[in-house]
């Protein structure tokens, strides 16, 4: 079979994503009409055509697709304002990579896709593998960080370790005034702010309950942060956490999130209202802490977001790092959009970079 090549491909999870060899009639999109995932159509329409406007000819396929090094056994395209299935073998040696290998297929999927040295991803292998892992996040910058103690098996034992590991670390944490009673489980290599518990008490009971019905995620512990009154947006303080996106080691935006009533997590898919902010009203506290960070992992050529909270002690705390910052907008935002579309402006320029240096 004849392949098709492209200047870039991007490579989405199929846990999200439709594949283009998919036989139902109904599935006219990469991401289904019917979901909350559907804005992703409408980001990933434009991405494709911003590369075309650029110069640069770009397919949307999936895990699923892949087959080898660059290679996909079928691929979607965005002509005419319309989404094409096509049904043929697509190449590049590009790959904006959208899928995260922490499990044993995604990782044999990756390792197929890159087994030639000739292809290469556009996020930074070393940063993937960090931020991936919260442990390996913890474990690496934990200066800046919450305490984190993983759990490595689900029985009475381990778990009374790890419970005991968690205080023992707060109690000697600097600022320990900032912590809770309350513990926080955590999905140790997830996202989106799904799969994230709050134990009050009982915690040895209450985390076996909850491993018992999520056997295939392994957790971490961290303790619960206060930080419902750190941070105040007009005037108004509410739990929120802070994203800086970093691109050639500058912030290119920030935005706050902040929790919908009696909740924690800000994740936009939990509820999160998002704000963008301007780079000069971010806390200065919160920009040292983030240059720091970024001097240290000395990425300079990569795309990512550091995630951070600030208690109500007025600390700062690195929440997460994101190789790979959502490309999506809310239905109803026309800031969101106008901010995504800002980003993708700025990820075609540096596949641009990159494509004409590897041509």
């Amino acid at each position: 079979m004849k392949k098709n090549i492209f200047d870039v491909l991007v490579v989405y999870s199929e846990k999200a994503a439709r594949s283009a060899s998919s036989l139902f009639d109904n599935d006219k999109t990469p991401f289904s009409t019917a979901s909350k995932r559907n804005q992703y159509n409408l980001a990933y329409a434009y991405f494709l055509q911003v590369c075309a406007k650029n110069g640069l000819r770009a397919a949307f396929t999936t895990t699923r697709d892949v087959i080898g090094a660059g290679k996909c056994k079928s691929y979607w395209e965005f002509k005419n304002n319309s989404w094409v299935k096509v049904k043929k073998e697509g190449y590049s040696s590009l790959i904006f990579d959208k899928f995260s290998p922490v499990n044993k297929k995604y990782f044999e999927i990756s390792a197929s896709l890159f087994s030639s040295n000739l292809i290469k991803p556009f996020n930074n292998n070393y940063l993937h593998r960090l931020f991936d892992d919260k442990q390996a996040t913890f474990d690496t910058l934990h200066s800046f960080s919450i305490p984190t103690v993983a759990l490595d098996s689900y029985n009475y034992k381990t778990i009374a370790q790890s419970i005991e590991a968690i205080k023992l670390l707060c109690l000697s944490h600097l600022q320990k005034e900032d912590f809770s009673k309350e513990l926080i489980l955590k999905d140790r290599f997830g996202a989106g702010g799904t799969n994230i518990y709050k134990i009050n008490e009982n915690f040895l009971e209450e985390i076996l309950a909850v491993q018992e019905k999520n056997k295939k995620i392994s957790f971490i512990l961290q303790p619960f942060v206060k930080f419902e009154k750190g941070y105040e947006y007009k005037k108004i303080s509410s739990a929120t956490d802070i994203r800086l996106i970093y691109q050639k080691g500058k912030i290119i935006q920030a935005y706050i999130r902040t929790a919908k009533k009696n909740d924690f997590r800000c994740n936009e898919h939990q509820g999160g209202i998002v704000k963008y902010i301007s780079i000069k009203n971010i806390p200065s506290a919160v920009v040292e802490c983030s240059e720091k960070i970024v001097s240290l992992l000395n990425k300079k050529n990569a795309l990512f977001a550091l995630d951070f909270i600030i208690s109500n002690n007025g600390n700062i705390y690195f929440l997460e790092g994101n190789i790979n910052p959502g490309i999506y907008w809310g239905a109803d935002s026309a800031e969101d959009e106008l901010n995504t579309k800002k980003l993708i402006l700025f990820i075609v320029k540096e596949l641009l970079r990159r494509s004409q240096k590897t041509s």
